[in-house]
């Protein structure tokens, strides 16, 4: 699973999500925790937002180029590779 295919995947809009960034995978029982950045682009890849439109989004909220959002939303993408 390479990260552009995790992003729209069914796997990502199964994961349960808390407020405070608490995700529970159903399908392995795993779960683990978000901060802020993590689950705010969790949110939107859940919805189907494109990397490229999440990276936006975050460069916007938090005041950081495309491509430092960019490459964030990259990593975070492989980090969750390894849970799911």
């Amino acid at each position: 699973m390479t990260a552009n295919n995790i992003c729209p995947s069914e796997r990502l809009k199964k994961l349960a999500v808390s407020d405070s960034g608490f995700v529970f995978d159903p399908q392995t029982g795993q779960s683990f925790s978000l901060n802020g950045t993590g689950l705010m682009s969790l949110n939107l890849l859940k919805k189907g937002t494109s990397v490229e439109d999440t990276a936006n989004c975050l460069s916007q909220q938090y005041g950081v180029t495309y491509e430092v959002a960019a490459t964030s939303v990259e990593a975070f993408l492989l980090q969750l590779e390894r849970y799911l």
